[in-house]
């Protein structure tokens, strides 16, 4: 036997196309009363208010380093080197500039290369750059 309340059992026969007469009479209740059943069953929950967002540069008392909520340390390969300064060379082990190179040629976004080579966007610059001659000497 299932833990179906009569509410489960008003919305399943609505979904079967049952008429609303016939479901409001089976239960005792109004048509109306019936669309009210379905309509506080099927609908989806009400928003849950939160409070409106930090303002910038607040972080989670509660993230560790290297966690979501926490900016990444100077250096560490999420975070982008200063402006006015060359972007560091790709790191050791580095093998598929023609990948990224296509990629950028294809016209995909550079943020989204740069994240699937676990580069910088001036890293990925360099390497296009690098790859096809233009590098700055």
């Amino acid at each position: 036997m299932t833990d179906q309340t009569w509410q489960d059992r008003i919305v399943a026969e609505f979904g079967d196309g049952y008429p609303v007469e016939q479901i409001a009479a089976r239960y005792g209740l109004t048509v109306e009363q019936v669309y009210a059943v379905v309509a506080h069953e099927v609908a989806p929950p009400p928003p849950v208010y939160y409070g409106p967002p930090p303002g910038p540069g607040w972080h989670s008392p509660y993230a560790q380093p290297g966690h979501p909520g926490h900016p990444p340390a100077p250096g560490h390969p999420g975070h982008p080197p200063a402006p006015g300064y060359p972007a560091p060379p790709p790191p050791p082990g580095f093998r598929d500039p023609e990948v990224i190179v296509a990629d950028y040629s294809e016209g995909h976004d550079v943020r989204l290369i740069a994240g699937r080579h676990a580069l910088t966007v001036e890293q990925v610059y360099a390497v296009v750059r690098q790859t096809l001659g233009d590098s700055p000497r």
